[in-house]
């Protein structure tokens, strides 16, 4: 999708887009696209739904520095395994897909200044 950004001007280029997964009953074949300003997106890839899962994660992100300073100071293990149970618990949830779970760590642990997390997340 990295040809359509412009389409996503307040967004970080490394925010992942990509479409929602999707099931509808029947035996036609189905499309699932959204509409906006005259053009059809893959559902989730319109510039208002990026820039609200784009809030949402940000959001998030910005929750988990106290969270993670807190455990930090608690001495609940390493950085990194921090990050990763915020990772994990994110991953259980349905709040965003996994690419934006990923997002959400790394977006968090370069608030607190802890550098990329060790594993692919």
């Amino acid at each position: 999708m990295a040809a359509d950004r412009i389409n996503y001007p307040s967004i970080p280029d490394d925010f992942p887009v990509g479409p929602m997964p999707f099931s509808v009953a029947g035996v036609q074949a189905k499309v699932n696209l959204s509409e906006e300003n005259g053009q059809f997106y893959p559902a989730g890839t319109s510039p208002s739904e990026v820039a609200e899962a784009f809030d949402v994660c940000e959001e998030l992100a910005q929750k988990f520095v106290q969270y993670c300073l807190d455990k930090e100071e608690a001495q609940f293990g390493t950085r990194a395994a921090i990050l990763e149970r915020v990772h994990g618990s994110l991953l259980t949830k349905d709040w965003c897909t996994p690419a934006q779970c990923g997002w959400i760590v790394q977006r968090t642990a370069g608030l607190l200044g802890w550098g990329a997390p060790e594993k692919s997340v």
